[in-house]
């Protein structure tokens, strides 16, 4: 009667000790969260050799607003400049980002406008010519 007993508790205990935690392998695709700079290519996909500061560039989103701590290069890329800081109010709407003003109306750029795609905790946001829909600048993010 043992032997039963104690073959049914190590099955018991191997059950549970072997059920993996489907949690932890899954892909955050939100594009809630707060980024950071991993690289960039210019309008021809070229790389763009970011200098290490520039790096260190923040965006952080919530449900409605977006800020950004940037570090930005001088003109002939070899110092940094000072921290910039902004934030507004966005929202997505399908992959665009929009951003709004005091009233909550979207605020229409004649320089650029910005889409983005979140896959497996990257965020790629592009900047495109709103008049010709060439891309200015993409930039790619790390989650933090």
């Amino acid at each position: 009667m043992k032997i039963p007993f104690l073959l049914c508790t190590l099955l018991v205990i191997l059950a549970f000790t072997s059920c993996n935690n489907d949690d932890d392998d899954k892909i955050n695709n939100s594009i809630v969260g707060s980024w950071k700079l991993a690289n960039a290519t210019d309008t021809d996909g070229a790389p763009i050799s970011l200098l290490d500061c520039e790096k260190n560039t923040i965006y952080t989103l919530t449900d409605n607003m977006f800020s950004q701590r940037t570090f930005e290069a001088n003109q002939d890329r070899t110092d940094c400049l000072p921290v910039v800081e902004s934030s507004a109010s966005y929202r997505t709407n399908g992959d665009k980002i929009e951003f709004l003003d005091a009233q909550g109306a979207v605020i229409t750029s004649t320089e650029s406008q910005f889409t983005f795609s979140v896959a497996a905790d990257k965020l790629e946001i592009i900047d495109t010519d709103p008049t010709s829909g060439d891309v200015i600048i993409e930039r790619f993010f790390d989650r933090q």
